[in-house]
């Protein structure tokens, strides 16, 4: 029997609630009205989802913040594994596509509720970007520090990555083959700087 909410924190009642939407909306969709089916599915009272989350807007809007916490929590290892802004890059952009190919919640809602979820990639990618930017910035910088003839602008590198990301992952036909694994995005990625890196004559 699962813990009743008096009996668990704050965040361990958010978290619930989230895990109980994340849930939800792999197996019925972004169409479903939630706050019934989480609330029977995490154990709680519907009151008790709206108290802590709120409506069904704001419920989506809190997963997908965790989520992406969650996300940066991933790739910065991957960063901090590289000292070179080009590898850094290219292995950010590799492991982000790869991160959202599998992410279930984001899959869900591309191939069932593409209405809902493109918006956040496109016309109203502005606070992902920026969100992203805090986060890439300082290891863009880093790595670019550690290159003195680097001219690369750590925060278009970042605005870049995030475009790049979004175009991948929302119109990548892995069906097709193509660009369908690490290596076929890695070698795609290189062959997009190449174009901008000048060649010895």
């Amino acid at each position: 029997m699962k813990p009743t909410a008096q009996d668990l924190s704050t965040t361990a009642i958010h978290d619930r609630i989230l895990d109980a939407a994340a849930a939800c909306l792999v197996e019925s969709g972004y169409g479903t009205r939630l706050h019934a089916v989480i609330a029977e599915r995490a154990g709680l009272s519907r009151p008790t989802v709206y108290k802590y989350v709120g409506d069904q807007a704001e419920i989506v809007a809190a997963l997908f913040q965790r989520e992406v916490t969650r996300f940066f929590a991933h790739l910065e290892p991957i960063l901090l594994a590289h000292d070179r802004i080009h590898d850094g890059f290219v292995e950010c952009v590799v492991f982000s596509v790869g991160y959202a190919r599998r992410h279930r919640v984001l899959q869900t809602g591309l191939q069932d509720e593409p209405a809902v979820v493109l918006p956040g990639f496109t016309v109203h990618a502005r606070p992902m970007i920026d969100r992203g930017a805090e986060f890439l910035v300082p290891h863009f910088e880093r790595m670019v520090a550690a290159e003195p003839s680097s001219t690369i602008d750590p925060h278009i590198a970042s605005e870049w990555a995030f475009r790049l990301v979004a175009s991948l992952v929302t119109t990548g036909r892995r069906d097709a083959g193509d660009l369908a694994d690490d290596d076929a995005v890695r070698a795609f990625v290189s062959g997009l700087l190449a174009i901008g890196t000048p060649q010895p004559v």
